[in-house]
């Protein structure tokens, strides 16, 4: 009786306490001043997001990087425009999510102006 209600408060300890990290972005370069970096100016600011949806409190898709894959959503977004860029200036990273019970969405939004780094 003692070891099956261990065993018991053992497995729920561990789903209680159970948890999980996720790395959220890979940059090449941050800062949050300006640069002496020499860029050719770009076009209007665009928009890029990574989402994950939720079925039951599980994600499906991409945990991983999620902010660089809203950038490299942005860059294509720019270049869908005809503006291929390298990097996105004057950069804001928000997030976003809604649930409505057993269902839900998230999403990473960055938004910038696209650059062209010069050679």
């Amino acid at each position: 009786m003692v070891k099956s209600l261990l065993s018991i408060a053992l497995i729920s300890g561990a789903v209680f306490f159970a948890g999980c990290s996720n790395n959220l972005a890979r940059f090449s370069l941050a800062s949050t001043g300006s640069l002496p970096v020499k860029m050719e100016k770009g076009g209007d600011i665009v928009t890029g997001k990574d989402c994950r949806t939720y079925i039951l409190f599980w994600g499906i898709g991409n945990a991983n990087n999620r902010v660089s894959g809203a950038v490299a959503d942005a860059l294509n977004v720019a270049a869908k425009k005809g503006e291929p860029s390298d990097a996105l200036q004057n950069v804001d990273i928000s997030y976003s999510s809604w649930s409505a019970f057993f269902f839900g969405r998230d999403c990473f939004i960055a938004k910038g102006q696209p650059v062209t780094v010069k050679h």
